[in-house]
């Protein structure tokens, strides 16, 4: 039944495109007939000086003009199933008109006559092409003119009883079912094309469908992780906060140890909780690079550094070469995100003894870093899949100290940000080498230079916003740690009220609140009495379009769990 469906969908897009093809040709056709018509009623007319020549011209022209004007819409109007037969009505009109000039046909020279019969097969051959060697079509059109030529050409044959007239009458007559044959032809060719051409189509839909259903996939997916990853940031941002103002305190021995684990459970939940909200906010497109010129050589080595220590916990070796003053305009936060990405990956599939290497060269006019590893490696079928959302090697088990599989994914999508070329290559048993390549650049004195540390201010009079008393509780703890004077709101109007009464030095709300309403409501309201306040957003939402709404609105963000760290380097500062 589908098969018999399909083919009916075939043969009716085929008839569609051939009545298409003929409107899209009709004036150009009609023209080339009307030209035709002239040279006959001037072949006509000087072999016998008939008037009757030139009313025939007359009514070839009206009818050429009606056709001209009216056809299309004649044959647009009629139902799908009955074009075709109005396309034959109107050419089977065309072929009896040009073939009237025949009833003076024995009255012509033979040189006239010659003439004539030349016009009508050159017209009968045309119509091969303009017909689309559609039988019914053609034979309406050129067997109204071929037949009575070749009667004409027998009556004088077997009048005169001449042998070369009689075999011009055959001659005409086998031509009329060579051009049958060969319409037949095109006909095939045409009939072929329009399948290739509904199978494209058809191919064209289902991919379209295809491609629109995995986009609804992965909106949902994107909704999925943004509400899972608020709903699981609110309490382990709470907790966060918690352990950090413990760790403010003076503690014993015991009490630090179940501090210092509780943070380890805590940064282990939270480098997940991050790794979800690195894919969201690049799949956003609003995470911007902020190009500025760096040595090469310098940002590996301070990365080195700080991942040593973690190497050597792990039984592995991490070895670094370095070549030259290579210097590169990048993002250094992204492009040193990106080779912590590799890294880490080398790090959990290099087994205890193995060696990782960093190394930095130069090639022509590319910087080279590598990240090379002697671990496990990757099977040749796997090494595109890497690249994948939640694709891990070796990980049937779902070991979550292996991540969640979507480190290399981030890189990828930060090289494309980073106009990063990106390699991998990687034997079984042998190892694996990812390559960057980044264009180099000349200093000129451009250096990036590192800033001094600085710590919170003081006094800080800040008013913490948030619709959950226990996340209220935690942060007004942690900032009273910091030695700051803490006010707490629980939505925009409470804001506003406090404003009204309070000095304040800076806004630290959340993003989304209750009832829809959001922390720049919240801070609307307050800098309505307090215009210079400043302020910071804090959210565990991860969808796209509030991360760029937020963005946009040119409020600094952080993303819960916020760490101790991460609060001060955005809290107001003053030196050391």
């Amino acid at each position: 039944m589908a098969t018999a469906a399909q083919a009916s969908d075939v043969e009716a897009f085929t008839h569609d495109r051939f009545i298409d093809m003929f409107l899209s040709q009709n004036r150009r056709a009609q023209m080339g007939l009307f030209g035709a018509a002239l040279l006959v009623a001037l072949v006509w007319f000087e072999a016998t000086r008939s008037s009757a020549s030139l009313v025939w011209l007359t009514g070839a022209a009206v009818i050429a003009g009606m056709r001209f004007r009216y056809t299309a819409v004649w044959i647009q109007a009629a139902a799908a199933a009955q074009r075709t037969r109005r396309v034959v009505t109107v050419l089977w009109v065309n072929g009896v008109l040009m073939a009237v000039p025949l009833v003076a046909f024995q009255h012509m020279s033979g040189l006239a006559q010659s003439a004539l019969s030349i016009i009508l097969l050159a017209n009968a051959t045309a119509s091969v092409a303009t017909t689309s060697g559609y039988r019914s079509v053609f034979v309406a059109f050129a067997a109204p003119m071929l037949v009575p030529l070749a009667l004409a050409w027998a009556w004088i044959g077997w009048a005169q009883a001449s042998t070369a007239a009689l075999g011009m009458a055959v001659l005409i007559g086998l031509f009329l079912l060579f051009l049958v044959s060969v319409g037949r032809q095109a006909n095939a060719v045409f009939i072929d094309a329009c399948k290739f051409r509904f199978g494209q189509q058809h191919l064209n839909r289902e991919l379209t469908k295809a491609l629109n259903e995995a986009s609804m996939a992965n909106r949902a997916k994107t909704q999925f992780l943004a509400a899972a990853s608020h709903d699981l940031r609110q309490p382990i941002h709470s907790m966060n906060v918690l352990v950090a103002a413990l760790s403010l305190r003076e503690l014993d021995a015991p009490a630090r140890e179940i501090v210092g684990l509780l943070g380890t459970v805590n940064q282990l939940l939270s480098q997940q909780l991050d790794t979800l909200l690195d894919m969201s906010k690049l799949d956003a497109g609003v995470v911007r690079a902020d190009s500025a010129v760096h040595c090469l050589g310098q940002l590996v080595q301070v990365y080195h550094g700080a991942t040593l220590l973690t190497a050597q916990e792990r039984g592995l070796k991490l070895e670094v070469e370095l070549y030259d003053d290579i210097f590169v305009a990048t993002d250094s936060s992204l492009l040193t995100r990106a080779l912590s990405n590799l890294t880490d990956n080398a790090l959990k599939y290099t087994p205890r003894g193995g060696t990782i290497r960093l190394l930095v060269r130069r090639e022509g006019d590319d910087a080279v870093l590598q990240v090379a590893d002697n671990g496990i490696g990757i099977a040749a079928d796997e090494q595109e899949r890497v690249f994948g959302e939640f694709y891990q090697v070796g990980n049937v088990e779902r070991d979550r100290q292996k991540g969640l599989g979507l480190g290399l994914s981030i890189v990828r999508r930060l090289c494309a940000l980073l106009g990063v070329r990106l390699k991998l290559e990687s034997r079984p048993g042998v190892g694996t080498t990812v390559t960057l390549r980044l264009a180099t650049v000349d200093p000129s004195g451009q250096v990036a230079l590192a800033h001094a540390p600085r710590r919170a201010a003081p006094g800080l009079r800040v008013l913490v916003v948030d619709d959950e008393a226990l996340v209220r509780d935690s942060m007004r703890l942690l900032l009273a740690e910091l030695g700051c004077s803490v006010h707490l709101a629980d939505g925009p109007a409470a804001a506003g009220q406090v404003a009204s009464e309070h000095r304040l030095d800076l806004v630290l709300s959340d993003l989304r609140l209750r009832n829809g309403q959001t922390g720049l409501d919240a801070l609307r309201l307050v800098r309505a009495s307090q215009p210079a306040v400043a302020a910071i957003l804090i959210t565990g939402d991860t969808a796209p379009e509030r991360i760029r709404d937020a963005q946009d609105e040119g409020v600094p963000l952080l993303f819960k769990p916020v760490t101790l760290d991460k609060l001060l380097s955005v809290l107001p500062t003053v030196p050391p």
